[in-house]
């Protein structure tokens, strides 16, 4: 008969590692004890054996750590579930221009003051790219459009824009506080109070105190809540996102100034979106192909 090099039989029969093999509440504790005298071994699984130091209980430790591997490699590789590697804890490295991050939060404010996730610097021109984010179905940017500086050279935000849809839907608030919401050619009115569904998980609501609440979700958890308030003088831009890519000015800003570097941050030109007509990866003014006749070949 085969002993278990850990479990040797004795005149009681079963070991008594059986008797103590869960402890408290344990499934063996409660019942009765087995007969004595039958001279068979028994043998504990390792997970009803807590606490009692037997080198089997570390059986599966060495799987346990590969699979913790191979769910970091997928996490890697998607893009998703970061650990907050780089930075200040805050975002993934970057992927296809933008960066992915579980929670950040960003503005453009004042005359204006621009900050994203704790660092502030100034810029006072337009940003038609203050913002962007591929994890939205359709795309995700936010431009933001400066008046003329006075004779102090000091600016503020004349309009602020959310575009969706691959360009199709806007919503924008100019500085007297006046909405502007376009969806597929169609402007949209929108009363104090009142909420407007625009698709793809994508909301605004129109607050009591004037200030619009653009709300972007996607299918896997991400989301970007956008506050446009118009405060005097100009309009202010808060945002807050989570589990998504970011790109833009504010992004750009936050890495420069991470980086201990002050130089200024160019503004960035404008995002193009290609129209419907126009075919996919080839870029826009590019004239169409001119069918070309088919030569003669020999023997054709």
């Amino acid at each position: 008969m085969y002993v278990q090099p850990l479990d040797t039989p004795g005149a009681g029969g079963l070991s008594p590692a059986v008797g103590n093999a869960g402890g408290n509440g344990s499934l063996y504790a409660a019942g009765p004890a087995p007969a004595a005298g039958d001279n068979v071994t028994r043998f504990v699984p390792p997970w009803l054996n807590e606490g009692s130091g037997a080198p089997s209980q570390s059986m599966f430790a060495p799987l346990l750590g590969m699979l913790q591997q191979l769910m970091q490699m997928l996490s890697s590789l998607v893009g998703y579930g970061c650990n907050g590697s780089t930075g200040n804890g805050l975002g993934c490295q970057p992927y296809g221009g933008q960066q992915y991050f579980q929670n950040a939060t960003g503005s453009s404010e004042g005359d204006p003051h621009l900050s994203f996730s704790g660092a502030h610097w100034n810029n006072m021109g337009s940003q038609p790219n203050l913002l962007n984010s591929n994890s939205i179905q359709g795309g995700f940017r936010i431009s933001t459009q400066a008046t003329t500086p006075n004779d102090k050279g000091v600016t503020w935000n004349r309009t602020a824009t959310v575009t969706l849809n691959d360009g199709a839907t806007t919503v924008g608030l100019d500085r007297q506080g006046q909405p502007q919401i376009t969806s597929y050619g169609r402007d949209i009115s929108i009363a104090r109070g009142q909420t407007v569904q625009l698709g793809d998980g994508e909301s605004v609501t129109r607050e009591e105190n004037g200030s619009l609440q653009i709300l972007a979700r996607n299918c896997d958890g991400g989301s970007i809540e956008t506050t446009l308030s118009a405060n005097g003088r100009g309009v202010n831009v808060d945002v807050s996102a989570h589990n998504v890519d970011l790109g833009g000015a504010l992004v750009n800003g936050y890495e420069r100034r991470r980086d201990g570097s002050g130089e200024p941050i160019p503004v960035d030109p404008p995002v193009a979106y290609n129209p419907i007509s126009n075919p996919i990866g080839v870029p826009i003014g590019t004239p169409p192909l001119e069918p070309k006749p088919i030569g003669s070949y020999p023997g054709l």
